[in-house]
């Protein structure tokens, strides 16, 4: 079946129309730059509100969407969710050995065993809350 011209017809003129001939994916080799007063170079600022400053205006140029903005987190924060990621680790590894132990028949599934499984799964999850608070309190504060 043939598709249908109309379609390919209203396509490209939905492209042309809304300036979206440019594919976004597409490798950038060249820079651009140009010349802006104080006051406009402070309003693009204002409104790129977090978004690096080329996408931003490369997503409005090209009517692409706009991207999110970049996350900053305050140092205090990274190095805890640095040491948390860490701990967070290690409680991974505890529990990938004891169920290997298990699983080779070298440690029996005791009801002590069962319950140290369970407290790392909730210290892991208390773990993975505590970093999404301090990422959250980065993105408000």
């Amino acid at each position: 079946m043939q598709p249908d011209p109309r379609i390919n017809l209203s396509n490209q003129l939905a492209d042309t129309l809304t300036n979206r001939s440019v594919a976004p994916d597409e490798k950038r080799e060249i820079t651009i730059t140009f010349r802006a007063s104080y006051a406009e170079k402070a309003r693009l600022e204002q409104r790129c509100n977090g978004v690096v400053q080329s996408d931003y205006i490369r997503a409005r140029l090209f009517d692409y969407p706009l991207p999110h903005p970049k996350l900053v987190i305050p140092e205090v924060n990274r190095q805890a969710i640095y040491e948390l990621k860490k701990i967070g680790n290690n409680l991974n590894q505890q529990t990938r050995a004891i169920n290997e132990a298990v699983k080779i028949g070298s440690q029996p599934l005791t009801v002590e065993v069962k319950s140290y499984l369970k407290t790392l799964e909730e210290l892991t999850a208390l773990l993975e809350q505590t970093r999404q608070s301090l990422t959250q309190a980065s993105v408000e504060g």
